[in-house]
């Protein structure tokens, strides 16, 4: 009997062992990429040029107790730890976990931490050798299931657009990026080449948490007219949560009135936020706009509301809000697996708990309809079924 999706986790990372990608390395750079160490109490560290020693932790919890370090990517017997193996592995542990698919973000250590490697070469070839393994491996086994977030480098508008082109030639449908395409913390004219690309080709843009500078500088509302002034006033009041400042950033650089139909999705942010925070932001707008010359076509929560989408994982406060309070045409639900806040293997009675105040009507829009369509997913096509053996 054919298996069709009913429960697509919008956040889970990819959590792999160095050799898994740094096989795609050039080999005149392969000894500079990450590695594990073994460490004398357990578990393993990373060594990644030009950072401190890093420890796995809460990044493998796969449903097992939360530890901080000294975690291990292996199983006692040596086999890979849940989160940690192949895409067939990953699929099997869909099924334990009463799931169909995943968007599967990057991890922290084959993205952000490689930005220590002061070689743009060699840097760049670590993020192309692990965005190779994303397509070429890992979601090759069922791309339907397997929903890859490459990585977006952040060493310059150029290398930005050429490995968007690159990965969607690849296959991969979304791209993450820790910084804006011009490779800073703020927005810049010429990340229009890369807005435009991406449209062009169909890919989405999922930032994950945030991108470019996650917030204010206290000192910046009111000292003069420009992007970032304007941003920190709007956000001033409307709390300290990550992505509040970035989609500010993202709002006043005028970016969405010159591209209408772009939109980013922010993931494992919750929703609990969104009705306080969409205030302050109109209310700030209205405050401000005589000072910095503003007159929007739209108001920021319209911006928002239009443009940007919102992750859940656990947030049975949000949830409880109710229709009339949370746009949950924009909001999509991840196990975060393997990640230490995550619900496997229990997601489905979370996801009971969670909606039980809701209808079955937003609880399918949240778990279903919203990741497949805004990640291209046919949900009246078959999906791939997991391999018995491999």
């Amino acid at each position: 009997m054919a298996r069709y999706y009913h429960v697509i986790s919008g956040d889970g990372h990819v959590e792999t062992p160095p050799e898994s990608w740094a096989k795609y390395v050039p080999e005149k750079w392969r000894e500079r990429a990450p590695r594990l160490i073994r460490l004398p109490d357990g578990g393993e560290g990373w060594i990644v040029e030009g950072q401190p020693m890093l420890h796995n932790g809460q990044n493998i919890t796969g449903g097992r107790p939360v530890r901080f370090r000294n975690d291990s990517y292996y199983n006692p017997d040596g086999s890979p730890a849940p989160g940690a193996g192949s895409g067939t592995q990953r699929l099997r542990e869909q099924d334990l976990d009463g799931i169909d698919a995943e968007v599967l973000f990057p991890p922290v250590f084959a993205s952000r931490f490689l930005e220590g490697i002061n070689d743009r070469d060699v840097y760049l070839s670590m993020i192309q050798a692990y965005n190779t393994f994303l397509a070429d491996d890992l979601c090759s086994v069922a791309p339907d299931r397997l929903i890859g977030n490459a990585i977006m480098p952040v060493c310059g508008l150029e290398e930005a657009v050429a490995e968007l082109e690159r990965v969607s030639r690849m296959g991969i449908r979304s791209v993450s990026f820790y910084q804006f395409p011009n490779g800073t913390g703020a927005p810049m004219p010429e990340d229009d080449r890369f807005w435009e690309k991406a449209l062009e080709l169909g890919v989405r843009l999922s930032p994950h948490f945030g991108f470019g500078f996650l917030r204010s500088d206290p000192g910046l509302p009111g000292a003069g007219t420009g992007h970032q002034p304007v941003a920190a006033a709007l956000c001033q009041r409307a709390g300290a949560h990550a992505p509040i400042y970035c989609m500010a950033q993202v709002i006043t650089s005028g970016v969405l009135d010159r591209f209408p139909t772009l939109e980013m999705y922010f993931a494992e942010t919750n929703i609990h936020w969104l009705p306080g925070s969409m205030y302050m932001l109109d209310d700030s707008y209205a405050l401000f706009k005589e000072w910095f010359r503003l007159d929007w076509e739209m108001s920021p929560s319209e911006y928002c509301l239009k443009h940007f989408h919102w992750g859940i994982i656990r947030d049975p406060v949000g949830l409880a809000m109710g229709p009339e309070r949370i746009p949950f045409d924009r909001v999509m639900w991840g196990t975060d697996f393997p990640h230490s806040v995550g619900s496997f293997p229990e997601s489905r009675r979370h996801l009971d708990e969670g909606f039980a105040p809701l209808t079955e009507e937003i609880r399918r829009r949240v778990v279903l309809e919203n990741p497949a369509r805004y990640f291209g997913l046919d949900l009246a096509a078959p999906i791939t079924e997991t391999p018995t053996s491999g």
